[in-house]
């Protein structure tokens, strides 16, 4: 009779473990740097891929109140999540078939053009409370926003500006990340200006770089967006005060034994340099691993980095787990993301804002928190319309 093996318990699914008390910590610490100005809270693409109502809810106990969304579609989730009193701005703007969406959802549109104020305005005066709106003032970026001459223009339409009723004005700075550049003065320099041009109106101009760059960049709001997730955001890291948020779980399917010679994966990319243990873990570019990853990528197996081998599939991706000191068996974790996700991004060629929002929708969420005990654990009027 044969001794049973021993099989611990798991699952072939990667989990996305997503830890909402260091994005709280994150929020708070960047509210922090920048005094009375008010923090709206970028959680589009599900919130950078971690999931836009669980991170709406935790962002909203931490008291914030304003979020950011792409589109009206994202911003029906959110607020299906959030609940009423909580202001969602959809950055994209107004179009006619988002108009049910908008107004249903009590949506505010950041409105980008005159085309999409001039719709907007019609809209707004054919309805009892329309919501409020944000002005998106184009200062160098050359992507959405007012130009000079649509600034000008509405500037002196001043029913269209009643009718929009914006409750802030905003841009969106292209450089922020390094300091030095001179992309960064001269945006601020125009959005004071244009910005003159308008009724008064509160403004926001600094992303999560933006706010590193210092106080006459935070105005009445900054909107931070990788920083809340932990991601590096300055060619300065040492300044940040974020710490990272979530961590891709991929579990070991299979221990195997390649002879020196031999090839792993699609196409014969890697030849085995020498006799090799190979770790296949249930986790490919399906789930955010990306595949020019193959052959170059690391990952992490009992806190030592692997490399991976062969060329990552949809679901699958192969570990060199020779050298590895600590037992490699099936049910085991490799890690990716997490403290490893800058070096993930370099690797990849790619910038982790794009790793992030990668990561599959297959994946597990779970949305950890430390115990209340733990030694290292953070401590834990709106307008109408």
């Amino acid at each position: 009779m044969s001794t049973p093996i021993h099989q611990p318990s798991y699952s072939t699914r990667p989990t996305l473990r997503v830890d909402l008390q260091q994005i709280r910590a994150n929020y708070d610490a960047l509210k922090a740097r920048v005094g009375a100005a008010k923090i709206g809270a970028s959680v589009k693409a599900d919130a950078y891929g971690l999931g836009a109502v669980a991170v709406g809810k935790a962002l909203y106990g931490a008291g914030c109140r304003i979020f950011f969304v792409a589109t009206a579609g994202e911003g029906k989730i959110l607020r299906d999540g959030v609940g009423p009193n909580a202001a969602i701005y959809v950055l994209n703007g107004p179009a006619p078939r988002d108009k049910g969406v908008l107004l249903g959802a009590k949506l505010k549109p950041v409105i980008n053009s005159m085309e999409q104020a001039e719709f907007w305005g019609s809209v707004a005066r054919e309805v009892k409370e329309p919501p409020y709106t944000a002005i998106h003032i184009d200062t160098g970026m050359n992507r959405l926003g007012l130009t000079p001459d649509g600034v000008k223009a509405i500037s002196r339409d001043k029913s269209l500006w009643a009718a929009l009723n914006p409750e802030w004005v905003m841009s969106h700075l292209a450089c922020a990340p390094d300091a030095s550049n001179p992309m960064n003065k001269t945006q601020l320099q125009r959005f004071r200006q244009s910005a003159a041009q308008l009724p008064l109106t509160p403004l926001s101009l600094a992303n999560t770089a933006g706010i590193y760059l210092g106080k006459p960049y935070h105005f009445q709001m900054v909107r931070p967006g990788i920083g809340l997730y932990g991601g590096v955001a300055t060619t300065k890291p040492e300044q940040e005060v974020s710490k990272p948020a979530a961590t891709l779980l991929a579990p070991i399917l299979q221990v195997r034994y390649v002879k020196a010679g031999e090839t792993l994966g699609y196409n014969g990319t890697y030849v085995a340099p020498r006799d090799m243990r190979i770790a296949v873990v249930g986790a490919g570019y399906a789930d955010g691993i990306p595949v020019n990853q193959s052959n170059r990528g690391t990952a992490i197996l009992h806190d030592e980095e692997v490399n991976i081998v062969g060329r990552v599939s949809m679901d699958l991706t192969m570990i060199d787990a020779t050298d590895a000191n600590l037992t490699v068996e099936v049910g085991g974790v490799v890690v990716f993301r997490g403290e490893h996700l800058e070096a993930e991004a370099k690797s990849a060629q790619t910038i982790n804002y794009e790793l992030l929002v990668r990561l599959g929708q297959r994946c597990r969420r779970d949305y950890w928190k430390p115990k209340k005990d733990a030694p290292d654990a953070p401590k834990k009027d709106f307008r109408k319309r």
